[in-house]
């Protein structure tokens, strides 16, 4: 699915208000990204081009992508079609890498965390000729040292521009593609997940968004563009609790009428009250990132909860009315073909219960991770690898060609299993698009059952005679 750039119209929004003239080419469903970047900067003229970079890769061992080549050959472009232009980056990879993916793109100036007020105080700087370097989040260059300042993390993040989604980007073409609409209610995170990047990004604690702010939001996007399909794009929606109670309550007061969905929804932190305010604001399907139903392998995921927990989420769940796609990662620390069969179990418990299940293999290494370091102590990993080249943890404990065989066999008889080898399926983006275009109801992953025989048939290898 097509990701709308939710911080793209963020810094957006907050150099409009700022005064400054802004244009937004957003790249998503050029048919020819580089020619769309040449006309827009001929139409435009920009004094300063700034570029978001969301990911380095897909984070995904059997269906790799790497995005940063991609990325580097984009930033070529811009540099010959506005030379006269500085060019800043930012975006949630610069958090991940601020340093590394600097001097790989060979921007003027990049920033790491939030982009609001860091973006808007680097152009206040460069428009009155001063020196920038000492805003926080700062990426630049002195001499042939790469320096990067610690983001502030603002506290109040209720003080930024409303993001203005629809003002900035196409999103009925989002829609159309099986995208949807992006809402987050708060930044940070508190906890420790040990592959999780979303520390580094957007800062240890919670920085909430007033519920009745996030609502305005939302109302406006149903008003003026006819939303009625929001994703809540948060750390973990549902931790602290009692603020996705009342986000999901001041829906229900508003009466918006809206369905909502997110893939961020931990099984540590689900108390009574919480569901049914769910269900009563319109979440009739969830994400739940359980990562694993092992015990070894969540404690050394440090996930914050165990099998136990993942389980008796899955019965309140169940009984709130809420179907469900579970999450899972194979391969982490502690890993073994026993610990990925108690994963299987579950899944088979849950498909036959009718959600759905997608697993990724292997846990992408980042750079400032635990993970970094278990893998560097591991010898996964060397000294001083700035981990812009993708590489992965997999358990030394699960050898690799037997637990894809077994994640293929399971898939063959489980249609609403998905595992990352069968995400890079050719059909699966047209029969999303169909599914779009038919106007099925959402999410599109509730169908993955027919899909993925679909897909499977159309797939499969012909033989000639």
């Amino acid at each position: 699915m097509p990701v709308v750039p939710n911080g793209v119209a963020c810094v957006a929004s907050a150099l409009d208000a700022a005064g400054y003239d802004v244009r937004v080419a957003d790249l998503c469903f050029a048919r020819d990204p580089h020619a769309a970047v040449r006309a827009a900067a001929a139409a435009f003229h920009p004094d300063v081009v700034g570029v978001s970079v969301r990911n380095i890769d897909n984070s995904d061992l059997v269906a790799l992508q790497h995005y940063t080549p991609e990325a580097a050959g984009m930033l070529r472009t811009l540099r010959d079609a506005a030379p006269h232009a500085r060019v800043i980056a930012g975006g949630a990879a610069f958090g991940v890498a601020p340093a590394s993916l600097f001097d790989e793109l060979g921007v003027d100036f990049a920033v790491a965390g939030d982009g609001e007020r860091a973006t808007t105080a680097l152009i206040d700087a460069l428009a009155a000729d001063r020196s920038p370097c000492d805003i926080p989040g700062l990426v630049h260059r002195d001499g042939t040292t790469t320096i990067v300042t610690p983001p502030s993390g603002d506290a109040n993040v209720d003080a930024f521009p409303s993001a203005r989604l629809n003002r900035w980007l196409d999103l009925p073409a989002y829609e159309r593609h099986g995208g949807t609409v992006p809402v987050q209610t708060k930044r940070g995170c508190v906890f420790k997940c040990i592959y999780c990047t979303y520390l580094n990004v957007e800062g240890w604690g919670y920085r909430l968004r007033d519920p009745e702010h996030v609502v305005d939001e939302m109302a406006e996007l149903r008003r003026d563009a006819n939303v009625r399909r929001f994703e809540f794009v948060d750390s973990t929606f549902n931790a602290p609790p009692r603020h996705a109670a009342a986000i999901c309550e001041a829906i229900t007061r508003r009466n918006l009428r809206v369905h909502l969905d997110t893939t961020n929804f931990t099984p540590a932190s689900v108390p009574p009250y919480l569901l049914g305010a769910m269900r009563a604001a319109g979440f009739r399907w969830l994400g739940i990132t359980a990562e694993s139903a092992s015990d070894p392998v969540l404690q050394r995921l440090d996930k914050g909860f165990d099998a136990a927990s993942v389980r008796d989420v899955a019965e309140q769940v169940e009984r709130a009315g809420i179907g469900v796609l579970w999450i899972f990662l194979v391969g982490g620390p502690g890993e073994t073909m026993k610990t990925l069969n108690e994963t299987l179990r579950f899944a088979e418990w849950r498909l036959g219960r009718g959600d759905a299940v997608y697993l990724t293999v292997g846990l992408r290494v980042y750079p400032g991770t635990t993970l970094h370091r278990v893998a560097l102590d591991e010898g996964v990993v060397a000294h001083g690898d700035p981990l812009l080249v993708p590489r992965f943890y997999f358990s030394s404990a699960l050898p690799f060609e037997a637990a894809v065989a077994r994640l293929r066999a399971f898939a063959a008889h489980h249609p609403r299993f998905m595992f990352s080898a069968d995400s890079r399926s050719a059909l699966l983006p047209y029969l999303t698009r169909l599914a779009s275009a038919l106007r099925l109801p959402r999410p599109h992953w509730r169908y993955m059952g027919l899909f993925q025989r679909v897909a499977r048939l159309g797939d499969r290898p012909r033989v000639r005679a």
